[in-house]
């Protein structure tokens, strides 16, 4: 029998996103555990300075798909082109970070065929400490713990949360896009 090694999609587009977000020729390797037992660690990001020190990031992956909403039924609801939905979850003590992703085909009308490159993420990512304290504030409009959470965008200009916001303020989260907070927080 064959050793299979799998890796879900989602883990792979994060690890190929980090892997082009932190080059290797600037000291920096994307690990993956070969045991799926690996509880709260999914990807690990390796540092070598000049002097050879090396440090270890670890990251939490978490998906979505995203969905369409139902058109409002009044003109005053706003409604996003795309929705994600997470389910509440423990924060591992072992990740320093954690990467929500929200996997999204970018032309619903499209009939054509297309390739895996099409499809587009949306990767939003907090440290330990910040999921755990967003945890703490997801609420039902009651003011309830609430069990899901999600996040409505048309494009990556502005991602805001729409479910786990008692408020319904809907609060802008565009500045924790992987793109804009990686670097930052690696290099911390």
């Amino acid at each position: 029998m064959e050793p299979v090694f799998t890796l879900q999609w989602p883990e792979f587009v994060v690890a190929e996103r980090l892997q082009s977000l932190l080059p290797r020729k600037d000291g920096y390797s994307v690990f993956i555990p070969l045991s799926r037992q690996e509880k709260g660690i999914d990807l690990a990001v390796l540092h070598r300075s000049a002097n050879g020190r090396t440090t270890a990031k670890t990251f939490q992956v978490k998906a979505s798909r995203t969905h369409q909403p139902a058109p409002p039924k009044r003109k005053a609801t706003i409604r996003f082109q795309h929705n994600t939905w997470f389910n509440c979850f423990n924060v591992p003590d072992l990740a320093d970070y954690v990467i929500l992703v929200g996997m999204y085909a970018p032309d619903l009308g499209r009939t054509a065929r297309v390739s895996a490159t099409w499809y587009k993420d949306c990767s939003l990512i907090f440290t330990r400490d910040e999921m755990r304290e967003f945890f703490t504030k997801c609420r039902t409009a009651s003011g309830k713990p609430d069990r899901m959470f999600g996040f409505g965008f048309n494009d990556m200009s502005k991602i805001v949360l729409n479910r786990g916001d008692m408020t319904r303020l809907r609060q802008d989260f565009s500045g924790y896009l992987l793109e804009r907070r990686l670097e930052k927080l690696i290099r911390k």
